[in-house]
């Protein structure tokens, strides 16, 4: 057997290989014999054909399996003999194969790319940190208030300002089918021209009207359109907020009174606001090395990685009730392939770094994370037996994997010069903001999009908007996701901040739902019924749980 190595990019290679003509027909004879007893041809008993009868046949099958047990056994050894380490299976892409003759294949796969480390040692890093003051603890008890609020029954009322109503909606566009919304619950604001129209209605009671949407609508595609509703009202309820005070606190837990529950507010929250503080450092560091140490990243690793992507979004479809197949998953992918390859390429940057280092986790670390798992989640099975299931499905190299990273960055904000900046609400939202629009892409400076006057800067025309790259993900705790940092793998556990809700998220970058069935695109110009909103609470229940904690949550 000879091999030679061809490289074709810094991460792929391809290695040609020959094999003799003696143990080609060797395997041959091999894979005929295997196949002879197996197979049932006309007028021979089982394995009887003539083997020039069994070539015939099934030339195509035992010519595969040739190939395949040549490729087998050869491919590995000749790559680490020419120099190479795959880290990826072989894709065949040359193949000269007959009986009697010298074979030759080529197969092309992936090495681990090799990593140039930056200075990484005494970085100058900023870490942001929003300030937990006064009016943040008194905006968050008022959401738990909000939360805690009851939608109780009206006798004989008509639709008013403020009253919760559920309803039934048919809307009619212009040049569009007729649509019907079932039980939307809406709480009335008489300044919207709908709610203004279904004032003074009760429960049972018809109504059809039409609404001209103006000509400055802020969608568009309704601007200028007239609608035709019909509105069937079914039930009517007022909202019962509690009080801020002493039993309230009681209510949300073990809180002897107000002031205990405003102290595990602030707790919760400045515990919150440091991971978040964390996270974002940790992703700010992240990018500066990335950016400092370009390098190419394997196919075959992205692609495992964005394996990883499908399942975590097909189980969370899964969970909501829909069907994960009907998700695009080839859209899905490629709104997913950025993330995968800095995923990537931030889990080589921290391996090399580690090793640089020599940073290894010890077992006992292992064992004390299995332990504290245990406890949390009460399991009864014997430690050893448990740990034994983990090493098992693999588990255990995850959890290495995450405290070795974890002591790596550890490591590098031991060496770094970190100086802390303390952000009011205002500064913070407006860092929140700044974040959102780079991880869209989208220009954030004059003249990032190549436009030569001011203002609006995602309106600007004149340049070349390719120019602008999509930045790495910056967390905050306005991000609606888990918190990977890009190395692969997810850092809740040591810096997960608190989440706010997906509105905040950049629209442009939207991730795709699942749903039942495919929306068709709106033609141009026609309009799109809007659906009511629906109020958060709902009949005879608080609108959202009361805490099952102690405390609670962190402000999300």
């Amino acid at each position: 057997m000879s091999a030679t190595l061809h490289h074709q990019s810094p991460t792929r290679k391809a290695v040609e290989v020959t094999v003799p003509a003696a143990e080609v027909s060797a395997t041959f004879n091999e894979v005929v014999a295997k196949i002879a007893p197996k197979v049932r041809i006309p007028g021979f008993r089982p394995g009887k054909a003539p083997r020039p009868v069994l070539m015939q046949r099934y030339a195509r099958e035992i010519q595969s399996d040739v190939a395949q047990q040549l490729v087998e056994k050869h491919f590995w050894k000749a790559a680490q003999e020419a120099g190479a380490l795959p880290i990826s299976h072989p894709s065949l892409e040359k193949l000269d194969l007959k009986e009697g003759a010298d074979a030759v294949f080529r197969a092309q796969f992936d090495v681990a790319p090799e990593v140039a480390l930056p200075d990484y040692k005494a970085m100058a890093l900023t870490k942001k940190k929003r300030a937990i003051d006064e009016a943040a603890v008194a905006e968050h008890l008022e959401g738990l208030r909000q939360r805690a609020t009851k939608l109780l029954p009206v006798e004989d009322a008509a639709v008013a300002e403020g009253l919760v109503v559920t309803c039934d909606i048919r809307v009619k566009p212009q040049g569009l089918k007729a649509q019907t919304y079932q039980d939307q619950v809406l709480e009335i604001d008489g300044k919207r021209p709908f709610d203004a129209q279904i004032l003074g209605m009760k429960v049972d009671e018809k109504k059809a009207f039409n609404l001209t949407h103006p000509d400055d609508d802020a969608n568009k595609v309704l601007a200028g359109k007239t609608l035709a509703y019909e509105v069937q009202v079914k039930d009517i309820r007022r909202k019962e907020v509690p009080v801020l005070g002493d039993d309230f606190a009681k209510d949300m837990g073990a809180f002897e009174n107000l002031e205990a529950l405003k102290a595990a507010v602030k707790k919760d929250l400045e515990e919150a606001s440091e991971r978040d503080a964390v996270a974002r450092l940790h992703a700010n560091m992240l990018d500066t090395l990335l950016e400092a140490a370009p390098f190419e990243v394997p196919r075959s690793m992205v692609a495992l990685q964005l394996d990883d992507y499908c399942q975590e979004f097909a189980q969370h479809v899964a969970r909501q009730g829909m069907d994960p197949k009907k998700v695009n998953w080839q859209g899905y992918r490629q709104y997913r392939l950025n993330d995968a390859e800095r995923a990537v390429r931030s889990g080589y940057l921290l391996q090399a770094i580690g090793n640089a280092e020599s940073i290894e986790v010890p077992e006992a670390d292992i064992d004390a994370e299995i332990r504290t798992f245990m406890a949390e989640n009460q399991v009864q099975q014997p430690f050893e037996a448990f740990k034994a299931e983990l090493e098992r499905r693999g588990n255990t190299t995850e959890i290495k994997g995450r405290l070795r990273t974890d002591r790596i960055f550890t490591h590098l904000l031991a060496t770094a010069k970190v100086t802390e900046e303390q952000l009011d609400k205002a500064a913070f939202e407006a860092l929140v903001e700044l974040e959102r629009k780079r991880e869209a892409g989208l220009p954030v400076n004059r003249f990032d999009a190549g436009g030569l006057e001011g203002g609006d800067l995602e309106g600007q025309e004149g340049g070349e908007p390719a120019a602008v790259a999509p930045a790495g993900h910056v967390h905050g705790p306005d991000c609606d996701h888990d918190h990977d940092h890009g190395h692969g793998h997810s850092h809740e556990e040591e810096a997960a901040p608190a989440k706010k809700p997906a509105a905040k998220k950049a629209a442009v970058k939207a991730e795709p739902e699942a749903e039942e069935k495919p929306k068709k695109a709106a033609k141009k110009d026609e309009p799109v019924a809007e659906k009511p909103k629906k109020a958060a609470a709902k009949k005879d229940e608080p609108a959202e749980d009361k805490p099952k904690a102690k405390k609670p949550a962190a402000k999300k």
